[in-house]
């Protein structure tokens, strides 16, 4: 006999593949084969969830697929420290059944009551609408820098869930070396913008704001972009001093 134990399990859009969205119907038909194999599908929304994609809530939603078991972080106690697993009761009585699962913190009334609190205000004050909208600026936004400079690559995203790529040109679509980036990120740290990095070769920067940032916002941190991106072109940033190699 054989016994096969089968689980997938992915986000809504990549995240440390910065921004990376998997082709339509990608996920019906994955978790169809996990199906056929007595699996389940698990879908991680610790950065897609509650709105930020904008047009829907969750990132499953936008794949149209529903998965067995969810699970989200981070964003649901807006700096509370607070996670959540939402599965259907047949999974969690397998779990409450197991001697091999405990949870040290589970049902604690005090991060409940953040998490309701910041699920409240997700939708009081519009903030996935505000995702849409911001998003989309922001992303007309990139696209211009990327139609301006060189060294700009792919700008993708949904929402507030964005990212843009950095090459060395746009013939070759060569990743710019990381230490370059990370000249990038000290510059625009001085001008009050921090961004995270990503992707395969750490070529690229995240950019997942708080879910009520303005326009105004938007426009102070692409202006920024333009301006370092534009000391880069003309040799005015010191990149060798990051360099790992001297």
């Amino acid at each position: 006999r054989r016994c096969i134990n089968a689980k997938y399990g992915d986000e809504g859009i990549g995240g440390m593949g910065a921004a990376l969205q998997q082709t339509k119907g990608f996920y019906n038909k994955v978790y169809d084969i996990t199906k056929e194999y007595g699996g389940l599908n698990i879908m991680d929304e610790v950065q897609t969830g509650f709105g930020r994609l904008g047009s829907h809530y969750w990132g499953f939603e936008y794949h149209g697929v529903m998965p067995d078991i969810i699970t989200a972080a981070k964003s649901i106690g807006n700096g509370f420290p607070l996670a959540m697993c939402a599965t259907s009761p047949e999974i969690a009585e397998a779990f409450a059944n197991s001697s091999l699962h405990f949870n040290t913190f589970g049902g604690n009334a005090l991060q409940c009551a953040a998490g309701l609190a910041t699920l409240e205000a997700i939708e009081e004050d519009g903030l996935q609408e505000n995702c849409a909208v911001v998003g989309t600026h922001f992303l007309e936004g990139f696209n211009k820098l990327r139609t301006k400079h060189e060294i700009v690559g792919d700008c993708r995203g949904k929402g507030l869930f964005m990212a843009m790529e950095f090459v060395t040109d746009k013939a070759s679509n060569n990743p710019l070396p990381v230490y370059h980036i990370m000249a990038l990120l000290e510059a625009l740290k001085d001008r009050r913008i921090i961004f995270g990095r990503g992707g395969l070769f750490g070529n690229c920067i995240r950019i997942q704001p708080p879910m009520c940032v303005t326009k105004e916002d938007a426009d102070y941190t692409l202006a920024a972009l333009d301006a370092v991106l534009t000391e880069y072109a003309e040799g005015k940033l010191d990149v060798e001093s990051f360099n790992p190699n001297k």
